[in-house]
């Protein structure tokens, strides 16, 4: 009997003002984790920042953190850059869209 993995794609939602190299390292250690566990395979990666209108003081534009989001990951063939809750007028529970679209 041949096992099967389940696809998974890891998403961070955040900020991410700026992104660091800790967030990338998130994004690795998440990934062997899930490998290890032999149930996964992880087939992406999504980092998701926060709209301007979440309202955290000395939050960067979103342009601007998409921008940096974007040259951060520009070497990884696996993790990339989603606008479209930082482009959301109203800030968004990510989280929560994603649980309601899957029920």
């Amino acid at each position: 009997m041949v096992s099967r993995c389940v696809p998974l794609v890891l998403l961070a939602c955040g900020s991410f003002n700026p992104i660091t190299n800790q967030h990338m390292r998130l994004f690795e250690l998440a990934r062997d984790h899930m490998h290890s566990t032999g149930q996964y395979q992880v087939v992406g990666g999504i980092v998701s920042p926060v709209s301007d209108s979440y309202g955290k003081q000395g939050l960067v534009p979103a342009k601007h953190r998409i921008a940096m989001a974007k040259l951060a990951l520009q070497s990884s063939n696996w993790v990339t850059v989603d606008e479209w809750e930082s482009q959301q007028p109203d800030w968004t529970e990510t989280v929560m869209k994603v649980l309601l679209c899957c029920i």
